[in-house]
């Protein structure tokens, strides 16, 4: 069908596209905090709670490294679910000392990384890995799914290995481990 403008149905023009470029806000534009304007607290039900100082409150806000390996002080992502971030946290060290205490348990649990300082045995069988580590906190078995998908080398000698739990264990240097669980990484690398 086509109209009086000779435009047809359905069909966006430049007009249209600038018009509606410049009535709708940059939701790429990130925002970023004052840590004096931030107060963390616990919720009833254990989750924890952002108050941005006379501005809003969040019952529950999700948070995030956004450079987990080469900043993990510094720029943390607060978002009020999974997917809706509030704005980013530059210097969290400049929180009160309650509200920091807070994030630092958010982010310790979010960010669960044993490191694992010696490897046992790692048996495969049917496409899963068993895995038999010493972690700090002591001896742990996981199994892993898909070696190639599921461990992450950051170079130099760096490995992260999720498990099919999606738990997430660090290797920092797999060169500096004993003899018997560097052979084990390089026979099943």
């Amino acid at each position: 069908m086509e109209y009086e403008n000779g435009k047809k149905e359905g069909m966006l023009t430049t007009d249209d596209l600038t018009n509606s470029e410049s009535s709708e806000p940059d939701d790429f534009t990130p925002r970023y905090f004052d840590a004096a304007n931030l107060t963390f607290t616990r919720a009833e039900v254990g989750t924890a709670r952002l108050e941005i100082q006379d501005e809003a409150c969040y019952l529950r806000v999700v948070v995030r490294r956004l450079m987990p390996l080469s900043n993990p002080d510094g720029y943390i992502s607060l978002a009020a679910d999974e997917d809706t971030e509030i704005g980013i946290l530059v210097n969290p060290a400049e929180l009160a000392p309650e509200s920091l205490k807070i994030l630092q348990e958010e982010l310790d649990k979010r960010y669960f990384t044993p490191t694992i300082q010696k490897i046992y045995r790692v048996k495969e069988q049917f496409g899963i890995h068993e895995w038999e580590v010493e972690t700090e906190r002591g001896r742990v078995k996981f199994s892993v799914r898909g070696l190639n998908q599921n461990i992450k080398q950051v170079p130099p000698a760096r490995l992260f290995v999720i498990d099919v739990r999606g738990n997430r264990y660090d290797i920092p240097d797999y060169r500096e481990l004993d003899a018997q669980s560097y052979h084990q990484i390089q026979r099943h690398l």
